[in-house]
């Protein structure tokens, strides 16, 4: 009787022990939820994969294929359903998202936001730009490039992201505290797209024939709006700016239409989602926001902003 008990004890020990031995060989699969499709998040990624492969974690990429909250809800509820381990979700917009991230979270799942919050909801940390700062960086230096006075409008793609609208708030205070006599002339809905932007651009210029500059808060604004400065042969009459640094808006730095695009450190971003990601796995106390700050670009350091970006962080 006394071997039968210690086998039981024996067995019930190892019973104990090996589900938390799986537990400790487990691979976390963490996965980046985008707003959308969009080549701004590719560098975001970037840095999210650089350091699941430092901490030997799988990664995935889930983009919703257009901006559309019901489709960005519908991909959080896909990853509830499969049991990943944690979500970095650049937040489309704010009180939809409550419900979802409020499921994940009960359902174990980690959750952050980098690049765009989602601050009413169940969100453990917000990674990324603090996006009045940003804004306000931004309508300063575009102020003093038009001497602080003259006309100028701005560019939104999509009038309820949070981080936009705290973007455009940035702006104004600036203008209003840096430059009085900077006039804003008009806030314009691009709607996250391109082609949007190109004709919102053409009938902000032939509505106000005396526009002095345009600044964009969105990524798509600087290269959708120098297509058009440049066609009608108005680069360097009507300054421009904005935000990302996106292909052709560096490419319109280097040709003197774009002027200077605030950029931010989305390789920082995506990688520190997922070491915040694990510490939130591990029970760790994370903090509930980061501000990842930003780099001012122009042609004096185009060449070297992203190399000086990745310096910033120990791999």
């Amino acid at each position: 009787m006394k071997l039968v008990k210690l086998f039981v004890v024996i067995a019930l020990v190892v019973m104990m022990i090996v589900p938390s031995a799986f537990a400790a060989d487990k691979k976390l699969t963490f996965v980046m939820v985008p707003k959308g499709v969009h080549p701004y998040y590719e560098p975001c990624f970037e840095g999210f994969k650089a350091a699941a492969e430092k901490y030997g974690i799988t990664v995935e990429y889930q983009a919703p294929q257009e901006f559309d909250i019901a489709l960005q809800v519908k991909v959080l509820e896909d990853l509830i359903a499969r049991g990943v381990d944690g979500i970095a979700i650049s937040a489309l917009d704010d009180k939809p998202l409550v419900p979802v991230i409020q499921q994940a979270m009960d359902a174990g799942i980690k959750i952050i936001t980098f690049d765009a919050p989602a601050p009413s909801s169940a969100q453990l940390c917000y990674i990324g730009t603090n996006n009045k700062n940003a804004g306000y960086a931004g309508g300063k230096m575009i102020a003093e490039l038009m001497g602080k006075k003259g006309n100028l409008a701005i560019l939104q793609g999509g009038l309820g992201a949070p981080n936009l609208n705290l973007r455009t708030e940035g702006v104004k205070e600036a203008i209003a505290k840096e430059a009085p006599e900077v006039k804003i002339v008009t806030l314009e809905d691009t709607e996250g797209k391109f082609d949007v932007t190109v004709n919102k651009t053409e009938a902000i210029l032939q509505t106000y024939a005396d526009l002095n500059a345009i600044f964009g808060v969105s990524a798509e604004c600087a290269p959708g709006a120098s297509t058009v400065v440049k066609e009608q042969g108005k680069a360097g009459q009507v300054l421009l700016a904005g935000f990302d640094d996106l292909k052709d808006t560096l490419q319109g730095i280097r040709d003197g239409v774009v002027q200077f695009c605030i950029v931010q450190k989305t390789f920082t971003m995506g990688w520190l989602s997922v070491e915040y990601l694990k510490d939130a796995v591990e029970g760790k106390e994370i903090p509930k926001e980061i501000d990842t700050g930003v780099i001012i670009v122009t042609k004096d350091n185009i060449d070297t902003y992203m190399d000086d970006m990745k310096k910033e962080i120990p791999q």
